[in-house]
């Protein structure tokens, strides 16, 4: 996995199976201009999310609360009954998606965490359709935890990142092919350390994502690329260290995601 610079990004990307090329120039946020270049053009770089619009007519309890630029649903909370409960901030609104360079709702738990407490922010495929990339070696995605780690020194470091696809269970809200890469958050990019939004580029190759949904993890990939329709980030119960996951103070979290793509 690659860390890159937060910024500038002037790649050609493809929106997989819609079969439109683009050029992004953009600082991963609100900003930026998508220029078509070509259509029915098979490219390794295939653009997934690259900014958000908030949903201004959701209901609350409704946890599609952004939809991207793209046209893919973008949804977080948490396992109902469980541990993680609202943390009074949420990126609600178009302007705060513009200044946090992405979305996201905060989060904290006042009781211990088990295995099975989660939190998710799912963002789909563009238009909610399936994307072919079959061509991409590596995931490409900006994303970050918000809070300021000096006051939460229990807020977590591990987020599971998942590409998934194929068919969706609607009873187990599961798909058919699912790839869970873990990934650890440097202190160095938490704010205020030495990032003032908490956001960092990660480029994460896809051959290091364990997968099921076929006969081994590399069928299941192969099969998934075809098919992609999620992208999500989770913090899972039991993923980071002991003293983190039994705290009741200190442990607010704002797990935020920002321009995704395939590369």
């Amino acid at each position: 996995m690659r860390q890159l610079k937060l910024g500038y990004i002037g790649k050609s990307f493809a929106l997989g199976g819609l079969g439109v090329i683009g050029t992004i120039i953009a600082a991963c946020g609100g900003g930026g201009d998508t220029a078509t270049a070509a259509a029915g053009t098979v490219s390794k770089y295939v653009l997934f999310a690259s900014s958000y619009t908030f949903n201004t007519n959701v209901a609350a309890s409704d946890p599609a609360k952004w939809t991207s630029l793209e046209g893919g649903t973008a949804s977080m909370g948490a396992k109902d009954g469980g541990n993680f409960i609202y943390g009074d901030f949420g990126i609600f609104d178009n302007a705060a998606i513009n200044y946090h360079q992405g979305v996201g709702i905060q989060f904290r738990h006042a009781a211990a965490l088990n295995a099975t407490d989660f939190l998710y922010l799912q963002v789909k495929s563009p238009a909610n359709v399936a994307l072919d990339v079959s061509l991409s070696s590596n995931l490409v995605i900006q994303m970050g935890n918000g809070v300021n780690v000096n006051d939460n020194a229990n807020t977590a470091r591990v987020f599971s990142v998942f590409v998934e696809g194929g068919d969706y269970n609607a009873t187990a809200f599961t798909y058919a092919y699912s790839c869970q890469k873990d990934v650890t958050i440097p202190a160095a990019n938490f704010q205020p350390i030495g990032n003032p939004l908490g956001m960092s580029t990660y480029k994460i190759a896809l051959a290091d994502f364990t997968c099921t949904g076929g006969s081994t993890s590399a069928a299941a990939l192969t099969s998934l690329k075809s098919t992609v329709k999620a992208v999500t980030v989770k913090v899972l119960g039991g993923k980071d260290l002991t003293a983190r996951d039994t705290s009741t103070t200190g442990n607010f979290v704002l797990p935020k995601v920002g321009f995704i793509a395939f590369s």
